[in-house]
């Protein structure tokens, strides 16, 4: 199978965990790796380079003119600087594949956005002889790892090109606009999946944050 990873925000432990994510996800498929990161340090990023061989990247500093802590029931834990960023590099990263892709004319049979700082510690199975490829409407999201009520995992999910469009594409200020969440990255993100009518799947996929 040909697989894309989205890459998205900091670049440390991109060393030690590429061994790891490629064997989680399976050796014997084509990988393909795509970034989205924010003024990563020159050494981090040329290590990403050197080692995953990005078809494409963009590591440029985000730059926005909105605030989205001006919207009501902002948690104390919530950094709205880095829940911006971590939004915006997702919609980057995601464009990005779709370059690659409008220029080229590649195929991907799972697109997977993924933070580089998580250690899996079984497989995403897509070698699998049961694995049956992926539903239309779908998206897989690991269990687990929901810190707040209304939210969902934030930090692994994967499905088809055109669910992923749907998943990486989130507008977090038309959300909040609409009142269909509130500024936290794991409730925005379970609102967004909501709001595009996507079928949610949790997969038994065990990590842990490095």
């Amino acid at each position: 199978m040909r697989i894309a990873i989205l890459v998205y925000g900091r670049l440390n432990k991109c060393v030690e965990n590429y061994n790891n994510i490629l064997e989680s996800i399976g050796t014997k498929n084509d990988i393909d790796f795509f970034l989205s990161s924010d003024n990563s340090s020159e050494t981090q990023l040329n290590e990403f380079i050197n080692i995953y061989k990005p078809i494409l990247y963009n590591n440029n500093p985000i730059k926005y003119d909105y605030d989205l802590s001006k919207y009501p029931g902002k948690r104390l834990e919530t950094n709205i600087h880095n829940m911006t960023c971590h939004f915006i590099n997702k919609n980057r990263v995601f464009s990005l594949l779709e370059e690659y892709i409008r220029t080229n004319n590649i195929y991907y049979d799972i697109v997977i956005s993924l933070r580089i700082d998580v250690f899996i510690q079984n497989s995403f199975g897509f070698n699998d002889t049961e694995f049956n490829g992926l539903m239309d409407d779908t998206i897989y999201i690991p269990s687990g790892y929901d810190y707040v009520c209304n939210a969902i995992n934030d930090q692994i999910a994967y499905g088809k090109i055109d669910v992923m469009k749907k998943y990486n594409s989130i507008d977090a200020k038309d959300l909040l606009e609409k009142n269909l969440s509130i500024p936290h990255p794991e409730i925005l993100t379970l609102a967004n999946i909501h709001f595009n009518k996507l079928q949610i799947k949790r997969v038994d996929l065990i990590y842990r944050r490095d």
